[in-house]
């Protein structure tokens, strides 16, 4: 049985009509900010119309009342709900995103947690990073009003968290008395007025990276922070490489004039790829920062998931952000992972740009560049230079060791003569930088001395060389037993098909 019911909702101006088929239908699909609502139509083939919401004597009781009706959105239940039981109020529904309470946070504004009313939220211990250095608890809140106040004026805040077809829902009731003069065509000017101030100093980034995860932009200090690390001059790359990829960037963002002058796009995609672990990551971390240290920076978005649906709202999402924030970089890391066949024409349209992608620099990272479609890796005018991240060469293992060491060199109780350097880097041909380094940091987990180890003038002695020379046997040995599993599996996986059997008998023969 098909329920239909019809919504119709003024938003920034206009009317628009949204039909809600079933439960099911995707919430981004439903309008986050409603200034005004009314049911127009409520109708049920072969049943009876079912109505929107009785009045109850508390907003908790209807909205545990909802989740027995299978049949409505839960944020039009709590809107519909909150304009009950607040007849004299104004009631605007806006998304997490908008920031009214982390205004409020940033000491902008002043809200108070009200105590006195029902509240449902979860209590949480949350452990310090030191593991001998405590924690403290925190309320994570699912349903709550908060006191507000901003500007001379006084709210009502209700923040209500839920999960809404696998999303995580969070939206911000914003309540404000009917008074004269405020009230313009059914929306109040204040609220307004607190939304647009919220949202504008969102906006602000602040030792902060905007993150795309999980259908949501959302601002990351810990990303920032860990980009900050990443240098130029502690990256180990082939030196053509890395000047070239240099210039291209930053070229890029110096060149606008240029590609007016021309009459093309200033646009630019570039695809990084090659074998994990050896330096696509800590070179796009490394560009982040220096196009954040540039006048005026360049910010980046990073794009780290999709939605639970991965539907063209989260490629227009994306593609949206990077043209408010341009001139930008916005990075697409395992894009191959990410633009999978159900987004890939949405993806496709947003990046030949029918809306203008004017100082967007975009970089797709991929292990494995032959798993890109065509459309992306071979389209010129899209992804139209590809840097390859190969092996390390035997001078860069070298410069990675000599690296290595030079941040070791107060250390007494590691002694590694200048030998060593060499002496790996012969041993480690054909090793990523990544399990380089895995080998190298494996000391440290070994026992320790209480005094300090001698520098033998003989390698062949040093007990460290000596430790290493274990670690890449085993790790090679590691190496070939995991390829050999995996044409173990192979093979499995033609004996067991039963469509394989036949080519087995006829084409391989079985005396060989």
């Amino acid at each position: 049985m098909i329920c239909r019911r019809i919504l119709v909702s003024r938003t920034l101006g206009r009317e628009q009509v949204i039909q809600v088929l079933s439960r099911n239908s995707h919430p981004k699909h439903l309008h986050q900010s409603y200034a005004s609502l009314a049911v127009s139509q409520a109708e049920c083939e072969g049943a009876s119309p079912v109505p929107i919401i009785d009045r109850h004597p508390g907003l908790m009781k209807d909205v545990r009342r909802h989740f027995q009706n299978a049949g409505l959105a839960t944020n039009i239940q709590i809107y519909h709900a909150l304009r009950e039981h607040h007849p004299d109020h104004i009631v605007v529904e806006t998304p997490e995103d908008t920031g009214i309470l982390k205004f409020a946070k940033a000491g902008l504004a002043n809200a108070t947690l009200d105590t006195d009313a029902e509240y449902y939220a979860s209590r949480q211990y949350k452990q310090r990073k030191e593991l001998d250095g405590g924690g403290r608890l925190k309320d994570k809140v699912h349903l709550a009003r908060f006191n507000y106040q901003w500007n001379g004026h006084h709210f009502i805040i209700y923040e209500a968290r839920y999960i809404d077809n696998d999303y995580t829902i969070n939206n911000h009731y914003v309540l404000s008395p009917k008074t004269n003069g405020d009230v313009v065509g059914g929306r109040s000017k204040v609220i307004d007025e607190l939304i647009t101030a919220a949202a504008t100093y969102g906006q602000r980034i602040d030792e902060e990276i905007w993150v795309y995860d999980r259908g949501y932009w959302r601002k990351n200090h810990r990303l920032w922070k860990n980009v900050q690390a990443c240098r130029w001059d502690q990256v180990i790359l082939n030196s053509d490489l890395k000047c070239n990829l240099v210039a291209d960037i930053e070229g890029f963002f110096d060149r606008k004039n240029d590609y007016i002058s021309f009459g093309v796009p200033w646009k630019r995609g570039i695809i990084l790829h090659g074998l994990p672990g050896n330096g696509k990551t800590i070179s796009i971390k490394a560009l982040m920062r220096s196009l954040a240290c540039r006048s005026p920076q360049i910010p980046t978005l990073y794009v780290k998931s999709l939605g639970k649906h991965s539907d063209q709202d989260d490629i227009r999402e994306i593609f949206q952000k990077a043209r408010e924030a341009a001139p930008c970089l916005i990075v697409f890391e395992d894009i191959d992972s990410l633009v999978t066949d159900t987004v890939k024409s949405f993806f496709l349209n947003e990046v030949d740009g029918l809306e203008g992608n004017d100082g967007i620099m975009m970089i797709g990272s991929t292990n494995y560049l032959d798993r890109l479609d065509a459309g992306i890796s071979k389209r010129p005018s899209r992804f139209d230079r590809k840097y390859h991240f190969a092996l390390p060469a035997t001078p860069e293992r070298i410069r990675y060791v000599d690296f290595w060491r030079s941040k070791l060199t107060n250390n007494t109780s590691l002694q590694l003569p200048p030998a060593i350097s060499s002496a790996i880097a012969n041993i480690t041909e054909a090793l990523v930088t990544a399990l380089l380094g895995l080998i190298q940091t494996h000391r440290l987990h070994t026992p320790q001395r209480n005094t300090p180890e001698p520098a033998p003038a003989d390698l062949e002695t040093n007990p460290i060389w000596q430790a290493i020379k274990k670690q890449v046997i085993i790790l090679r040995a590691e190496m070939q037993s995991s390829r050999k599993s995996v044409e173990d599996s192979s093979k499995n996986s033609m004996l067991s098909d039963p469509r394989s059997s036949s080519s087995t008998s006829a084409g391989f023969g079985s005396g060989r």
